[in-house]
């Protein structure tokens, strides 16, 4: 996947950039693991999906012991430096809110993240032997977070207000209805042009999470790289699409899609602070 990026907002986003709490990543505890092999499934809502034939998780004999389970998926499409339109995955666990993102990098098989900021990376240490790495992105739990702010916040360089308009992304939605999404419309002060954002709250899921991506070690990014709003939208601001001239990045799909890493044989290890390592349970498993 190329990257690309959101050009007015990168100008805007370095001049409000202290409002948007974005902090160094915590150490990262690598921990070891060893496993006779991992398994991750998915399924495109063509294939699984089929209102006649009733699925749904309960036809899966998933162990939350052994298995870690995503229910649904964010779907998103971007357009590409060169113009072209493509579309990168956010898998989604509705009951714990953790998020699976599975990204172009040949050291990792995939990353997941939940609500409290912990980034688990699945991947080859490059000796051939399968680990996971962990880092904490505070602000994504950020205790100083205001739940009663009036999110999105306008300042000095911008002023974000609603325009009174909607739609409303439908397909496939879980619940069968749609989500609203309204429309808000940035004007900035200090540089030219202006740009549009649709955003619903309907969807429970703390979307700091998707911002983090972009701010961890090496490339493991989202294909847009400056998908970030930290601070400027709420956690429960879920975007659904940015226009900025011919930059258009759009959630055209957040849908029912199970996909499914089996992780029961992986043992899981912390750093003590002597050094040393510690075999221990793997948190996003439940215990047996």
């Amino acid at each position: 996947m190329k990257s690309i990026y959101l050009p007015v907002f990168l100008i805007v986003f370095s001049l409000i950039g202290c409002q948007s709490k974005i902090n160094k990543l915590f150490d990262a505890e690598e921990t070891e693991i060893s496993r006779d092999s991992l398994e991750l499934t998915n399924n495109s809502s063509e294939d699984y999906f089929d209102e006649d034939m009733g699925m749904d998780e309960t036809d899966y004999s998933v162990d939350p012991t052994t298995t870690l389970y995503f229910d649904s998926a964010f779907i998103f499409e971007y357009t590409t430096e060169e113009g072209q339109r493509e579309e990168f995955w956010l898998y989604h666990n509705t009951e714990n809110g953790q998020l699976l993102y599975m990204p172009d990098d040949p050291m990792v098989e995939f990353v997941i993240s939940d609500p409290l900021g912990n980034y688990y990376f699945f991947g080859d240490d490059g000796h051939g032997t399968k680990t996971i790495d962990g880092v904490n992105v505070s602000w994504v739990n950020d205790p100083a977070y205001d739940e009663n702010e009036n999110y999105p916040i306008s300042d000095r360089y911008v002023t974000i207000k609603k325009t009174g308009k909607t739609k409303v992304l439908s397909d496939d939605t879980i619940d069968g209805e749609g989500y609203l999404c309204e429309e808000y419309k940035w004007d900035f002060h200090q540089v030219a042009g202006s740009q549009k954002v649709f955003v619903t709250e309907m969807i429970p899921v703390n979307f700091y999470q998707v911002y983090g991506f972009n701010k961890l070690d090496g490339d493991i990014q989202l294909p847009v790289v400056s998908f970030d709003f930290t601070g400027i939208f709420g956690k429960n601001q879920v975007i659904t699409q940015v226009i900025d001239g011919g930059t258009n990045l759009e959630l055209k799909h957040y849908q029912h899609n199970p996909a499914y890493v089996e992780a029961g044989d992986y043992k899981y290890s912390i750093q003590k602070p002597d050094g040393s390592w510690k075999e221990t349970h793997f948190p996003l498993l439940k215990k047996k």
